[in-house]
């Protein structure tokens, strides 16, 4: 009988490597240096909106009273560029975003 706790009589198995762990000692500045030089997907075209980004990063650093205006545009501007779910919004159709959605 399953009682929701755990998904049967086994328990969950990790079969890859496990992932040394993050660290937040930096500022959000470098993280987002960091995640766009390794976003390979970038091109060219998109070397402005990736200085963009940074100055937006680094501006949050700097003024920490004005994050809840400038975190939505960022957050945006990452998203268009792919760093937020690995995808540039230009290579999605209007179903897989409706899929996206729907899919959680």
């Amino acid at each position: 009988m399953r009682t929701g706790q755990k998904p049967g009589p086994r328990d969950i198995v990790l079969t890859g490597k496990p992932n040394p762990p993050l660290s937040l000692d930096g500022t959000l500045e470098q993280s987002v240096r960091n995640s766009l030089s390794k976003a390979t997907w970038l091109e060219e075209a998109d070397q402005g909106a990736a200085v963009q980004a940074v100055l937006l990063a680094k501006t949050m650093d700097e003024f920490p009273q004005h994050r809840h205006k400038i975190a939505p545009v960022l957050i945006g501007l990452l998203s268009n560029l792919g760093c937020v779910n690995n995808r540039k919004a230009a290579d999605l159709t209007p179903a897989d975003m409706l899929a996206a959605i729907a899919n959680g």
